[in-house]
């Protein structure tokens, strides 16, 4: 009997280490993203600055310009915050299938940011949600947001009756 609980407690441990992974792999991925994003930002920035400045004799084509380029930059960013949110909703059942093994095996959770920063943004004011929807950073419809879940080739080959394609 404990040998088998002790095998069941490796099993866990070795989901927990699989799920970690990808945890830190979609960590390192948002990280990135963020650092992209403000890339773009310092980009748009200078480019406005130089067309401003030297774009003296180009009249309204000047201002154009300027509005393209903050355009662009603009749905860069909302574009990169949107992924980003959606990253942050796979990180959260990323945590609760490592804190349900971790509940089991230890005892308490480990992860908790995600979803602890998800209930701070339900929690924001109306306001502030209605400007985050519009800048990418708060999703209005989550659920829709998340690609559907893949299935193994196994399920894949299996119909809903449960037999064989």
């Amino acid at each position: 009997m404990a040998e088998a609980e002790e095998a069941e407690t490796q099993r866990q441990r070795e989901i927990i280490d699989l799920r970690m992974q990808e945890y830190d792999t979609l960590r390192t991925e948002i990280i990135q993203r963020i650092n992209a994003r403000q890339q773009i930002a310092g980009y748009a920035g200078a480019a406005t600055v130089i067309t401003a400045a030297l774009g003296v004799n180009i009249g309204y084509w000047r201002w154009l310009v300027v509005a393209l380029v903050v355009l662009v930059a603009l749905g860069y960013l909302r574009d990169s915050n949107k992924g980003i949110q959606r990253i942050g909703l796979h990180l959260q059942e990323v945590e609760r299938d490592v804190n349900e093994l971790a509940q089991a095996i230890y005892g308490r959770p480990v992860l908790m940011w995600e979803t602890r920063r998800e209930g701070q943004r339900k929690r924001e004011p109306r306001f502030w949600k209605g400007v985050g929807v519009i800048g990418g950073w708060v999703l209005r419809k989550p659920i829709k947001e998340l690609p559907p879940q893949r299935v193994s080739s196994e399920e894949s080959n299996v119909n809903s009756a449960g037999s064989p394609r």
